[in-house]
Order: structure tokens, then sequence, then C-alpha cells
């Protein structure tokens, strides 16, 4: 076992586990769901109290500034069957000053407790990612998000170019197909009525054939009609074959 491998296996965060929160003079972050962490653990270790566990906890209460209090909690989280051992720190606020006075959280100590536990998981890599600030980057998060994306069915594996429910394609895989500049490509000599008409009829069975995600079906219409603009045609209505009902033409406006 390598030394970060217990880290690159719980340092990863699903961004559906994840919540965004603003602090007193605008500093905003993201925070792991509690819940997520202790999940990521019983998956690696087993359940809680026997293949990992968390020890009683010890709280501190102190006098803050303008008579707040403060709690503080210091926790030992332990994993594994040689039982290794993390401590952790939380705090928070058991009486804070608002605009309109003083006010108590009897909260505070679960709070500071979950805090406590957090920061200990997080010594051993879980949620690595979001402590990293690395959530910062869309794009990663992006790509977290089609990594965690669940499978249509249970156990199997999420097809590579298909959405999570592999009812569609993604539009990633199509354009990197060329399928776009394709029907581009197509569209730009149609020179007629007639031949954006047949044009639209064998792009839409494509369109229903190839399983185009619903935002390229209306794009697609969006572009015939530009079409139909160009040419100088005027249509009947806003439609084009494939709104109309029917088993093959109306797949590429997301019927």
């Amino acid at each position: 076992m390598s030394n970060t491998e217990l880290w690159d296996k719980l340092g990863k965060t699903d961004p559906a586990q994840t919540k965004s929160f603003t602090r007193g003079g605008g500093f905003k972050g993201t925070a792991i769901k509690p819940m997520w962490s202790y999940r990521r653990m019983t998956e690696e270790f087993g359940p809680c109290g026997t293949g990992w566990g968390i020890g009683a906890p010890q709280f501190q209460v102190l006098q803050g500034a303008d008579d707040e209090k403060l709690v503080f909690c210091t926790v030992t989280v332990w994993y594994g069957p040689e039982r290794h051992e993390l401590v952790g720190v939380g705090g928070d606020k058991a009486v804070g000053k608002f605009s309109s006075g003083l006010k108590s959280d009897d909260e505070a100590f679960k709070k500071s407790f979950t805090d406590a536990v957090t920061n200990a998981l997080k010594m051993i890599g879980v949620g690595a990612d979001v402590h990293m600030g690395m959530f910062d980057d869309s794009k990663y998060v992006n790509s977290l998000r089609d990594e965690f994306a669940e499978p249509a069915n249970e156990g199997q594996k999420r097809q590579v170019g298909w959405n999570a429910s592999g009812t569609a394609r993604t539009a990633h895989s199509l354009k990197k197909e060329g399928v776009w500049d394709e029907f581009q490509m197509e569209l730009r000599e149609c020179e007629t009525l007639h031949s954006l008409t047949k044009l639209a009829l064998i792009w839409s069975k494509k369109a229903e054939d190839d399983k185009w995600p619903e935002q390229w079906r209306e794009l697609a219409k969006e572009e015939i009609n530009k079409r139909k603009d160009v040419l100088k045609v005027v249509p009947d209505d806003d439609t084009f074959p494939g709104d109309r009902p029917s088993t093959r033409t109306n797949i590429l406006a997301g019927g």
C-alpha cells in the first residue's frame, strides 16, 4: 500500500453531497455534507462501531468577545482493525451577537462535534478535494458530476458517451464524432424548401436512432428554421418535421 492509497480512495467528493456557504465578511466556500463523510468511511472500513468509530467528545465553553460564548469540541476518530486514531477539533458559537441582540444556539454543541469529526477525517483524505480548494474549478466539479452520476440500473457501469440514465448520448460524445459539423454542412447545402424538408426528415430519424440529447434537438429545430429564413421561405407556423406527432419525425423537436 502506497502512502497516498487511502487518500486517493477517499479524496474525491460527489458534488451532490456538498453545499455552498457564506460567512461573515463575505467569505464563501464549499462544505461537505457530514453524512457523505460517514458513508465514505463505512464503504471503506465497514459499519461505524465495527470498522471505524468515534470516541467520546470533550467540550469546552469559553467566553468570547461582546458577551458571545464559544463552544469547542475535541474528538478522537479510529479506523481499521488496528484502530488507528485521528484527532479533530471543531467549534461554534453557543451564544452569538446579532443586530437584534444576543441569541443562543441550542445546536451549537452538535455543530462543534460534527465539525470536529469532519476535521479529523480530512487527515486521511476524506473530501480532500474540497479542503484543497479544487471545487473552485468548475471544470473539475463538472468532471466529478459525470464520474459520480448513477448508472441506469443498480450495479451497472455507466456507458461512456451516454447520460446517467443510459437513455441519451452526451453532447460531448456526439460533437467529438463530428455529428453536429456534418449536420451544419448539409444544412448549408440546402437551397430549396424541398431539400430542407428532406434534410429535416433524414436528421430527425438520425437523431432518434442516435439518441440525441434534448438540447441538441431544440438547437437543430432553431437552425432549420433559420435556414428557412435565409431561403426566404415563410412557414405556416414555427414547426418543421419533428414537431408533428410521429414516431420517426418528432425527435429533433424533443417530441
